[in-house]
């Protein structure tokens, strides 16, 4: 699981509440340090803050999910903010409750290892 969030205190408490679930955790703090976690493993599941100093996630939340990664947005932004052409992820507006990004991301996870069952069987 990858978080991708500039704000070091939401990342961190994201994260406690990842690991509280026993969820490992990845946390990128610019959009270069995002990538260079992703070539060296490719995440199940992303947690994206939209705006980062370094530039803009759309282009790694568009990559992610062609890979069959579940993508899920924070921001402050409306859900408006985002193109259709990424419809495909949720939105979560800030604030938000670390518990709530860490269900989803629990849940994202719990199907991604159904799928990977169900196409095993």
């Amino acid at each position: 699981m990858l978080i991708v969030e500039d704000g070091i205190l939401v990342a961190m408490a994201i994260e406690d509440a990842l690991i509280d679930r026993g969820v490992d955790v990845a946390v990128a703090t610019t959009l270069t340090n995002a990538h260079t976690l992703v070539e060296r493993r490719l995440p199940d599941a992303v947690l994206l803050d939209l705006h980062l100093p370094d530039g803009h996630t759309l282009d790694l939340a568009s990559t992610l999910h062609e890979q069959g990664c579940a993508v899920a947005f924070s921001s402050g932004f409306d859900k408006d903010t985002l193109p259709p052409s990424h419809d495909f992820a949720l939105h979560f507006k800030k604030p938000v409750s670390p518990d709530l990004l860490a269900d989803w991301v629990v849940e994202s996870l719990c199907q991604k290892q159904e799928q990977r069952q169900s196409s095993r069987g």
